[in-house]
Protein backbone atom coordinates (compact mmCIF):
# COMPACT_ATOMS: atom_id res chain seq x y z
CA UNK A 1 0.00 0.00 0.00
CA UNK A 2 1.24 3.27 -0.66
CA UNK A 3 0.32 7.08 1.30
CA UNK A 4 -0.54 9.73 -1.69
CA UNK A 5 -0.29 13.37 -0.88
CA UNK A 6 -1.90 16.17 -2.77
CA UNK A 7 -1.20 19.49 -1.69
CA UNK A 8 -3.77 21.65 -3.34
CA UNK A 9 -3.74 25.19 -3.13
CA UNK A 10 -6.74 24.84 -0.79
CA UNK A 11 -6.66 21.98 1.29
CA UNK A 12 -4.16 19.17 1.08
CA UNK A 13 -5.45 15.54 0.43
CA UNK A 14 -4.38 12.11 2.11
CA UNK A 15 -5.01 9.11 1.06
CA UNK A 16 -4.13 5.31 1.52
CA UNK A 17 -3.88 3.42 -2.45
CA UNK A 18 -3.79 -0.23 -2.66
CA UNK A 19 -3.64 -1.72 -6.88
CA UNK A 20 -5.57 1.48 -7.62
CA UNK A 21 -7.84 2.04 -5.02
CA UNK A 22 -8.32 4.75 -3.05
CA UNK A 23 -9.16 2.57 0.63
CA UNK A 24 -9.30 5.92 2.53
CA UNK A 25 -8.56 9.67 2.24
CA UNK A 26 -9.07 12.23 4.86
CA UNK A 27 -8.06 15.94 3.80
CA UNK A 28 -6.91 19.58 5.87
CA UNK A 29 -6.62 22.88 4.72
CA UNK A 30 -4.11 23.65 3.11
CA UNK A 31 -3.02 27.73 3.95
CA UNK A 32 -1.16 27.63 1.21
CA UNK A 33 -0.24 31.39 1.56
CA UNK A 34 1.72 30.36 5.12
CA UNK A 35 3.80 28.09 3.29
CA UNK A 36 4.78 24.69 3.13
CA UNK A 37 7.25 23.51 6.26
CA UNK A 38 4.14 24.84 8.74
CA UNK A 39 1.98 22.25 7.27
CA UNK A 40 4.46 19.29 7.82
CA UNK A 41 3.32 18.32 11.27
CA UNK A 42 -0.41 18.51 10.41
CA UNK A 43 0.53 16.02 7.57
CA UNK A 44 2.39 14.06 9.61
CA UNK A 45 -0.38 13.40 12.24
CA UNK A 46 -3.16 13.12 9.54
CA UNK A 47 -1.35 9.93 7.97
CA UNK A 48 -0.92 7.89 10.90
CA UNK A 49 -4.55 9.37 12.23
CA UNK A 50 -5.82 7.69 8.59
CA UNK A 51 -3.63 4.57 9.35
CA UNK A 52 -5.00 4.06 12.64
CA UNK A 53 -8.75 5.09 11.73
CA UNK A 54 -8.48 2.42 8.87
CA UNK A 55 -6.83 -0.28 11.27
CA UNK A 56 -3.29 -0.27 8.92
CA UNK A 57 -0.09 -0.18 10.57
CA UNK A 58 2.67 1.96 8.67
CA UNK A 59 4.91 -1.10 8.39
CA UNK A 60 2.35 -2.02 5.57
CA UNK A 61 3.59 1.22 3.27
CA UNK A 62 5.96 1.06 0.98
CA UNK A 63 6.20 4.40 -0.12
CA UNK A 64 4.91 8.02 -0.62
CA UNK A 65 3.76 9.99 -3.30
CA UNK A 66 3.35 13.53 -3.39
CA UNK A 67 1.94 15.68 -5.64
CA UNK A 68 1.99 19.61 -5.46
CA UNK A 69 1.44 22.57 -7.70
CA UNK A 70 4.05 24.52 -9.71
CA UNK A 71 7.53 23.11 -11.70
CA UNK A 72 9.02 19.71 -10.60
CA UNK A 73 12.02 18.21 -10.70
CA UNK A 74 10.31 14.72 -10.56
CA UNK A 75 14.28 12.70 -10.80
CA UNK A 76 15.59 15.26 -8.47
CA UNK A 77 12.65 15.10 -5.89
CA UNK A 78 12.45 18.77 -5.73
CA UNK A 79 10.15 22.03 -6.49
CA UNK A 80 12.43 24.39 -8.74
CA UNK A 81 9.78 27.08 -8.95
CA UNK A 82 5.64 27.56 -7.88
CA UNK A 83 3.47 30.87 -8.13
CA UNK A 84 1.64 32.18 -5.03
CA UNK A 85 1.46 28.95 -3.01
CA UNK A 86 3.89 27.14 -0.56
CA UNK A 87 6.26 29.56 -1.22
CA UNK A 88 9.10 28.28 1.10
CA UNK A 89 8.56 24.90 -1.04
CA UNK A 90 11.33 26.08 -3.52
CA UNK A 91 14.16 23.19 -2.96
CA UNK A 92 12.69 21.91 0.28
CA UNK A 93 14.07 18.31 0.71
CA UNK A 94 11.30 15.60 0.33
CA UNK A 95 13.37 13.13 0.10
CA UNK A 96 15.39 13.46 3.62
CA UNK A 97 11.75 14.59 5.38
CA UNK A 98 9.98 11.33 4.56
CA UNK A 99 13.04 9.52 5.27
CA UNK A 100 13.33 11.29 8.75
CA UNK A 101 9.39 11.41 9.18
CA UNK A 102 8.42 7.65 8.32
CA UNK A 103 11.75 5.82 7.00
CA UNK A 104 9.67 5.50 3.72
CA UNK A 105 11.31 6.76 -0.19
CA UNK A 106 8.80 9.02 -1.89
CA UNK A 107 8.41 10.38 -5.40
CA UNK A 108 7.39 14.07 -6.15
CA UNK A 109 5.45 15.11 -9.33
CA UNK A 110 3.10 18.00 -10.86
CA UNK A 111 -0.37 17.55 -9.58
CA UNK A 112 -1.94 17.87 -13.36
CA UNK A 113 0.68 15.42 -14.21
CA UNK A 114 -0.62 13.58 -11.53
CA UNK A 115 -4.13 13.34 -12.23
CA UNK A 116 -3.54 12.71 -15.92
CA UNK A 117 -1.54 9.67 -14.93
CA UNK A 118 -4.62 8.81 -12.51
CA UNK A 119 -7.23 9.33 -15.48
CA UNK A 120 -5.50 7.53 -18.41
CA UNK A 121 -4.30 4.50 -15.76
CA UNK A 122 -7.27 4.01 -13.78
CA UNK A 123 -9.80 6.65 -14.46
CA UNK A 124 -12.34 8.02 -17.13
CA UNK A 125 -9.75 7.62 -20.40
CA UNK A 126 -7.70 4.45 -19.00
CA UNK A 127 -5.62 3.08 -21.78
CA UNK A 128 -5.40 6.29 -23.67
CA UNK A 129 -2.24 7.14 -25.06
CA UNK A 130 -2.57 10.68 -26.40
CA UNK A 131 -4.30 13.39 -23.67
CA UNK A 132 -4.24 16.74 -22.47
CA UNK A 133 -5.85 17.50 -18.83
CA UNK A 134 -7.53 20.86 -18.34
CA UNK A 135 -8.31 21.26 -14.44
CA UNK A 136 -10.75 23.94 -12.65
CA UNK A 137 -8.73 24.87 -8.89
CA UNK A 138 -7.60 28.24 -7.57
CA UNK A 139 -5.87 28.11 -11.08
CA UNK A 140 -5.70 26.29 -14.09
CA UNK A 141 -3.85 23.34 -13.94
CA UNK A 142 -2.86 20.97 -17.63
CA UNK A 143 -0.72 18.07 -18.58
CA UNK A 144 0.19 16.17 -21.57
CA UNK A 145 0.87 12.52 -22.57
CA UNK A 146 2.44 11.83 -26.19
CA UNK A 147 2.53 8.47 -27.73
CA UNK A 148 2.29 6.83 -23.87
CA UNK A 149 4.99 9.36 -22.35
CA UNK A 150 4.12 11.88 -20.14
CA UNK A 151 5.71 15.11 -21.14
CA UNK A 152 7.70 16.93 -19.00
CA UNK A 153 10.84 18.85 -21.16
CA UNK A 154 14.12 19.38 -20.49
CA UNK A 155 13.22 22.00 -18.32
CA UNK A 156 10.82 20.13 -16.12
CA UNK A 157 7.74 22.74 -17.34
CA UNK A 158 6.37 21.34 -20.63
CA UNK A 159 2.54 20.59 -20.90
CA UNK A 160 1.53 22.17 -16.89
CA UNK A 161 1.63 25.79 -17.99
CA UNK A 162 -1.70 25.61 -20.67
CA UNK A 163 -2.89 28.19 -17.56
CA UNK A 164 -0.21 30.48 -18.75
CA UNK A 165 -0.86 30.38 -22.57
CA UNK A 166 -2.35 33.55 -23.73
CA UNK A 167 -5.61 33.90 -24.46
CA UNK A 168 -5.77 37.59 -25.20
CA UNK A 169 -2.38 38.96 -25.76
CA UNK A 170 -4.09 42.44 -24.72
CA UNK A 171 -5.45 41.38 -21.91
CA UNK A 172 -5.01 41.15 -18.02
CA UNK A 173 -1.30 41.07 -16.04
CA UNK A 174 -1.23 38.03 -14.99
CA UNK A 175 0.48 36.53 -11.57
CA UNK A 176 3.72 34.52 -13.51
CA UNK A 177 4.22 38.12 -14.96
CA UNK A 178 2.95 37.42 -18.65
CA UNK A 179 -0.26 39.42 -19.81
CA UNK A 180 -3.26 37.79 -20.84
CA UNK A 181 -2.90 34.09 -19.55
CA UNK A 182 -5.88 32.22 -19.52
CA UNK A 183 -5.72 32.01 -16.09
CA UNK A 184 -5.77 35.77 -15.50
CA UNK A 185 -8.85 36.55 -18.18
CA UNK A 186 -10.72 33.11 -16.52
CA UNK A 187 -9.05 31.45 -13.74
CA UNK A 188 -10.33 31.42 -10.31
CA UNK A 189 -8.13 33.88 -8.63
CA UNK A 190 -8.87 36.53 -11.35
CA UNK A 191 -12.93 36.15 -10.94
CA UNK A 192 -13.27 39.07 -8.42
CA UNK A 193 -11.57 41.56 -10.73
CA UNK A 194 -13.28 40.05 -13.84
CA UNK A 195 -16.86 40.78 -12.22
CA UNK A 196 -16.45 43.98 -11.18
CA UNK A 197 -14.72 45.64 -14.58
CA UNK A 198 -18.39 44.86 -15.62
CA UNK A 199 -20.07 48.12 -15.86
CA UNK A 200 -23.23 46.55 -14.48
CA UNK A 201 -21.99 44.54 -11.67
CA UNK A 202 -23.62 46.50 -8.82
CA UNK A 203 -27.27 46.05 -9.61
CA UNK A 204 -26.24 42.22 -10.31
CA UNK A 205 -26.66 39.31 -7.76
CA UNK A 206 -22.75 38.64 -7.94
CA UNK A 207 -22.64 42.04 -5.92
CA UNK A 208 -23.87 40.24 -2.91
CA UNK A 209 -21.93 37.17 -2.97
CA UNK A 210 -19.80 36.56 -0.46
CA UNK A 211 -17.27 35.01 -2.00
CA UNK A 212 -17.38 35.43 -5.85
CA UNK A 213 -16.42 32.15 -7.10
CA UNK A 214 -17.11 29.74 -10.42
CA UNK A 215 -20.78 28.07 -8.94
CA UNK A 216 -22.24 31.39 -7.52
CA UNK A 217 -21.65 32.64 -11.80
CA UNK A 218 -23.16 29.79 -13.32
CA UNK A 219 -26.12 29.93 -10.26
CA UNK A 220 -26.86 33.49 -11.08
CA UNK A 221 -26.53 33.11 -15.19
CA UNK A 222 -29.00 30.96 -14.47
CA UNK A 223 -31.74 33.02 -12.58
CA UNK A 224 -31.06 35.39 -15.93
CA UNK A 225 -28.86 37.54 -14.01
CA UNK A 226 -27.50 39.93 -17.20
CA UNK A 227 -24.16 40.23 -16.03
CA UNK A 228 -23.47 36.62 -14.73
CA UNK A 229 -24.54 35.25 -18.21
CA UNK A 230 -22.09 38.09 -19.76
CA UNK A 231 -19.31 37.08 -17.60
CA UNK A 232 -20.22 33.18 -18.05
CA UNK A 233 -19.67 33.60 -22.23
CA UNK A 234 -16.63 35.49 -21.36
CA UNK A 235 -15.53 32.75 -19.15
CA UNK A 236 -16.47 29.76 -21.43
CA UNK A 237 -14.63 31.36 -24.66
CA UNK A 238 -11.48 31.37 -22.65
CA UNK A 239 -11.74 28.18 -21.51
CA UNK A 240 -12.62 26.75 -24.49
CA UNK A 241 -9.99 28.85 -26.42
CA UNK A 242 -7.19 27.50 -23.65
CA UNK A 243 -8.50 24.04 -24.77
CA UNK A 244 -7.95 24.59 -28.65
CA UNK A 245 -4.51 25.92 -27.34
CA UNK A 246 -3.69 22.62 -26.38
CA UNK A 247 -5.30 19.92 -28.93
CA UNK A 248 -2.87 22.12 -31.26
CA UNK A 249 0.29 21.63 -29.31
CA UNK A 250 -0.08 18.54 -28.09
CA UNK A 251 -1.98 16.54 -30.73
CA UNK A 252 -4.36 14.65 -28.29
CA UNK A 253 -6.94 12.19 -28.84
CA UNK A 254 -8.75 13.09 -25.67
CA UNK A 255 -9.40 15.81 -23.71
CA UNK A 256 -9.62 15.39 -19.87
CA UNK A 257 -11.90 17.99 -17.64
CA UNK A 258 -11.32 17.82 -14.09
CA UNK A 259 -11.66 20.07 -11.02
CA UNK A 260 -14.94 21.73 -8.67
CA UNK A 261 -16.60 23.40 -11.87
CA UNK A 262 -17.57 20.46 -13.35
CA UNK A 263 -20.03 20.01 -11.12
CA UNK A 264 -21.60 21.63 -13.76
CA UNK A 265 -20.37 19.60 -16.73
CA UNK A 266 -23.60 19.44 -17.71
CA UNK A 267 -23.89 23.22 -18.48
CA UNK A 268 -20.13 23.45 -19.04
CA UNK A 269 -18.79 20.59 -21.15
CA UNK A 270 -21.56 20.77 -24.50
CA UNK A 271 -20.56 24.46 -24.79
CA UNK A 272 -16.95 24.15 -24.66
CA UNK A 273 -16.93 20.67 -27.22
CA UNK A 274 -18.87 23.16 -29.26
CA UNK A 275 -16.22 25.78 -29.40
CA UNK A 276 -13.19 23.42 -29.73
CA UNK A 277 -15.04 21.68 -32.89
CA UNK A 278 -15.34 24.78 -34.75
CA UNK A 279 -12.34 26.17 -34.09
CA UNK A 280 -9.74 23.00 -33.50
CA UNK A 281 -7.84 22.80 -36.35
CA UNK A 282 -7.70 18.54 -36.57
CA UNK A 283 -8.34 17.31 -40.11
CA UNK A 284 -8.37 13.87 -38.84
CA UNK A 285 -11.29 13.90 -36.98
CA UNK A 286 -12.64 15.56 -33.40
CA UNK A 287 -11.17 15.36 -30.27
CA UNK A 288 -12.94 13.47 -27.79
CA UNK A 289 -14.04 14.67 -24.18
CA UNK A 290 -14.26 12.88 -20.93
CA UNK A 291 -14.38 14.37 -17.60
CA UNK A 292 -13.38 13.11 -14.56
CA UNK A 293 -16.12 11.18 -12.16
CA UNK A 294 -14.01 12.21 -8.69
CA UNK A 295 -11.56 14.89 -9.26
CA UNK A 296 -10.32 14.22 -5.90
CA UNK A 297 -8.81 11.00 -6.21
CA UNK A 298 -7.55 11.38 -9.77
CA UNK A 299 -3.94 13.04 -7.85
CA UNK A 300 -3.92 10.36 -5.37
CA UNK A 301 -4.22 7.74 -7.85
CA UNK A 302 -1.39 9.03 -10.33
CA UNK A 303 0.80 9.69 -7.53
CA UNK A 304 0.75 5.97 -6.53
CA UNK A 305 1.21 4.72 -10.09
CA UNK A 306 4.39 6.67 -10.34
CA UNK A 307 5.36 5.02 -6.82
CA UNK A 308 4.84 1.64 -7.94
CA UNK A 309 6.76 2.15 -11.68
CA UNK A 310 9.78 3.83 -9.50
CA UNK A 311 9.66 1.07 -7.40
CA UNK A 312 9.85 -1.70 -10.20
CA UNK A 313 13.04 -0.06 -11.88
CA UNK A 314 14.63 -0.08 -8.89
CA UNK A 315 13.66 -3.94 -8.43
Amino acid sequence: MNIAIDFGGTNIKIGLVQEGTVMARTSIPAFSQGGLTGRLPDVLASIHELLAQNRYSLSECTGVGIATPGIVDAAGRTILSINAKYADAVGFPFEKWLEEALSLPCILENDARAALIGETTYGVASGETDAVLMTFGTGIGTAALINGQILRGRHHQAGILGGHLATDIHGQACNCGNHGCLEAQAGHWALNNLARRHPGFEHSRLARADALNYMEILEAAKSSDAVADELLKVLISHWAAGIVNLVHAYDPDIVILSGGLMKSKQNIVPLLQEYVHRHAWTPWGQVRFAVAEDPDTSVLLGVSRLLIMEQAKSG
